[in-house]
């Protein structure tokens, strides 16, 4: 991802609907997930930093790390301090460090390898800890945003059996979110993309401030689908959550 994208996430990341809405869901599965004496963990693929602080609220030893240094450095302006660049194809961490491994939004990348990266991420973790995935879904929905953050693959539950096939883990759960958001999302996307059709200007994300009362009504939504979903798992939505079992 460009470094310009990274400064688009740091200025959002606390406020947009989006990011809340997606740590309301992490913040659930990491309390749900996180072992009696677990004390580490990791968030791998952290840019600014929002993520890697929802864990340091649940673990005593938080350590993030990027692929950019521009993410490091605007992560480091939260105040955290194990931070490092590294590759999530080749993490320069020790076997068995961490009871949980948080890896969102990064799988996407053009950069990943999806099974190499996956087997770092489960050598990092102790056996009967967690990785807790986040995915953007259903390929069709690639649009110019995922292009800004050179983001060139998008997932179902069927695609992520296959990735995610790999020896030491087993898939625990999996559903979609933002289910309720689903149509006007595809809509907002595709018509985007049928704007810009035939313009030559480098593609940009969707990282901006939306007006306060739209932004409070998207997040709103979003607290009535995860009531919702605790009782009835969405079949479809734009967000796919994974969560694996080291074995």
């Amino acid at each position: 991802m460009e470094d310009a994208e990274y400064r688009r996430m740091f200025a959002v990341e606390d406020t947009l609907w989006w990011y809340r809405a997606l740590r309301l869901y992490l913040g659930d599965v990491i309390r749900a997930t996180v072992p009696a004496r677990g004390v580490a963990a990791l968030d791998a693929g952290c840019g600014s930093g929002a993520n890697t602080v929802l864990l340091a609220d649940a673990f005593t030893r938080v350590t993030g790390c990027d692929l950019s240094e521009e993410a490091v450095r605007l992560a480091r302006r939260r105040g955290l301090e194990r931070l490092l660049v590294a590759d999530v194809n080749r993490l320069p961490l020790r076997t068995g460090a961490f009871d949980c491994v948080l890896c969102a939004d990064v799988f996407e990348s053009l950069e990943v390898d999806e099974r190499r990266a996956l087997e770092e991420l489960a050598r990092v973790t102790k056996p009967g800890g967690r990785l807790v995935l986040s995915l953007a879904a259903f390929q069709f929905l690639l649009s110019e945003h995922d292009r800004a953050v050179h983001s060139v693959r998008r997932y179902t539950k069927a695609r992520a059996r296959a990735a995610f096939a790999v020896g030491g883990v087993r898939i625990a759960r999996m559903r979609y979110l933002f289910g309720f958001l689903f149509v006007p999302i595809v809509a907002y996307r595709l018509g985007r993309g049928l704007a810009r059709r035939g313009g030559s200007a480098a593609p940009r994300s969707d990282l901006f401030r939306l007006p306060r009362l739209l932004d409070a009504f998207l997040y709103a939504v979003v607290r009535l689908e995860r009531f919702v979903a605790r009782w009835v798992p969405l079949p479809f939505g734009t967000t796919l959550l994974v969560e694996l079992e080291r074995v």
